[in-house]
């Protein structure tokens, strides 16, 4: 490809009914570059992917490829002009197989005399995924697979078809560190080999790590761009908000006695015994690798999986978590990492997520009223700064910020006192994750109790009180997180890698 291809979006505008989504916007890649796509959630980078994917035909502008001007009509057409793209929200077959998964979309895939050649589609999905350090059996079922892994394979797929210009929306929200790393590291080996690659990402530290150039959109608007050499994540979450972001400080108060937790949670048949407590107005963060266990201490504290034998301590009395609703009942309320899957009705409105809780406080002579669910969703909106038309629109239709403030506004209305997080401001911008990390500090201010994970250790480090480190199923370290010997990114990242660390008696840093 000549150094001088681009991917051009030109005076690209469009509309949804009455609403200018995005108004005479220009943008472009060129080959062997990274150009970060960024704006606050609704500024319109989703409308400008669709269009630049052929998912969605803008009202006026062109798409430009290599000189040549199209009026997209669909996704294969954008494909076959070499623009593949991975979307933040799943797009697997969770009933196939990994291989299947990877050959899915391709036009070509193994076969021999019309049968499909499984022998030789696993042996090269093998090869792809082992490119990537991605230790997944091709013939694993995709639905044994966990979030990150699950992402990792859509890369895979897209990457197999060899595209001139990839798009990638939020492809690191669901990974931690190490596994960012790889994603990263192989941007810049697509970049080497002459990629152009546009890269969606709230995550501005990444930003500053890769791209080449960064331009932001704000209120359908093309806001401007810097160079790599103007990089700062003061520069850039500048250009993004258009106003001096503060530098968050994290939780002031001090913790009270315990309130939730959980003990004799048997990940591994080889590993002890989890246990993990947190305090009332406190604020606990639990981080591991892939495969570490994580996950599994959410769901149970969170009544998602029933772990035989776990306990789960409510104000000193013990339970056996059989569901969410007993979690919920006790005062805990859930946000999944999958909350499209598990967390929202999407094609249910606003309102009805917004209730979907505690749906009978809501009913009356066993008819819920319409009335009672708008208003608690207007509050929700108002409180959460939630960007919607109407609390009556369908949930699938905002943002995925969005999406994620209806989940924190759900159980603000339930009035749930402990709070069970899985990555809090997955997917969201600047200005929304600031004003989600305020309103869980100030929820632990006031009394509540916040367990969460996270794989983006700045938040956690701005967060927590205090922090599990989990490696093989096991608590290999708790580390206090308040004071000036805090622990850095790279003391968390050092501390969740380290396999020397797994059967040694917990050390408390403190």
């Amino acid at each position: 490809m000549s150094e001088t291809s681009t991917l051009v979006a030109q005076d690209i505008t469009h509309r949804f009914g009455g609403a200018l989504a995005l108004d005479s916007v220009n943008f472009d890649v060129r080959g062997g570059e990274i150009h970060a796509l960024l704006g606050e959630n609704g500024a319109g980078k989703s409308t400008l992917v669709r269009i630049l994917t052929g998912a969605l035909t803008p009202d006026s502008g062109l798409v430009v490829v290599n000189g040549e001007g199209w009026r997209l009509r669909n996704p294969r057409q954008a494909q076959d002009l070499g623009i593949g793209v991975v979307y933040q929200d799943f797009h697997l077959f969770n009933h196939l197989s990994v291989a299947e998964n990877i050959f899915s979309s391709s036009p070509h895939p193994p076969s021999r005399f019309g049968v499909s050649a499984r022998r030789d589609m696993y042996a090269q999905s093998h090869e792809l995924l082992a490119s990537f350090g991605i230790e997944v059996d091709p013939r694993a079922q995709v639905s044994s697979l966990d979030a990150a892994e699950k992402k990792l394979i859509e890369i895979c797929r897209a990457l197999l078809r060899s595209p001139h210009y990839l798009i990638l929306d939020e492809p690191t929200a669901a990974l931690e560190p190490r596994e960012t790393s790889k994603l990263l590291g192989v941007i810049d080996q697509l970049r080497a080999r002459g990629t152009g690659v546009i890269l969606v990402t709230h995550r501005l530290g990444e930003v500053a790590e890769i791209a080449d150039r960064a331009t932001a959109l704000r209120n359908g608007v093309n806001a401007g761009s810097l160079t790599a050499s103007e990089f700062s994540l003061e520069s850039l979450a500048h250009l993004i908000v258009g106003q001096e972001v503060l530098v968050e400080t994290g939780p002031q108060h001090v913790p009270g006695p315990t309130k939730l937790k959980v003990s004799d949670l048997q990940i591994r048949k080889d590993s002890r015994p989890v246990e993990v407590e947190v305090g009332a107005r406190e604020l606990v963060a639990v981080i591991g690798l892939i495969g570490s266990g994580v996950s599994t201490v959410m769901d149970t504290a969170a009544g998602a999986i029933v772990s035989r034998g776990a306990r789960i301590e409510v104000d000193g009395i013990s339970h056996q978590f059989r569901s969410r609703g007993q979690a919920q009942s006790l005062g805990i309320g859930a946000v999944p990492i999958d909350r499209k899957v598990s967390g929202l009705i999407l094609n249910a409105s606003v309102a009805k997520n917004t209730g979907l809780a505690n749906l009978e406080s809501y009913s009356r002579a066993g008819f819920t009223s319409r009335k009672k669910l708008r208003n608690a969703a207007e509050k929700s909106k108002e409180l959460f700064d939630i960007r919607l038309q109407s609390v009556d629109q369908p949930v699938r239709s905002l943002s995925g910020g969005n999406q994620q403030k209806v989940m924190f506004g759900r159980w603000h209305q339930n009035g749930s006192n402990i709070l069970v997080i899985q990555e809090p401001s997955q997917g969201v911008d600047i200005g929304a994750r600031q004003e989600i990390h305020r309103y869980l500090i100030s929820f632990a201010e006031q009394g509540g109790t916040v367990l969460f994970s996270s794989s983006d250790l700045e938040e956690v480090r701005v967060l927590a009180h205090r922090i599990y480190v989990m490696h093989a199923g096991e608590v290999v370290k708790i580390l206090d997180n308040t004071g000036e010997d805090r622990p850095s990114r790279q003391a968390l990242t050092q501390a969740m890698a380290d396999t020397n660390l797994v059967g040694v008696d917990r050390e408390v840093s403190l």
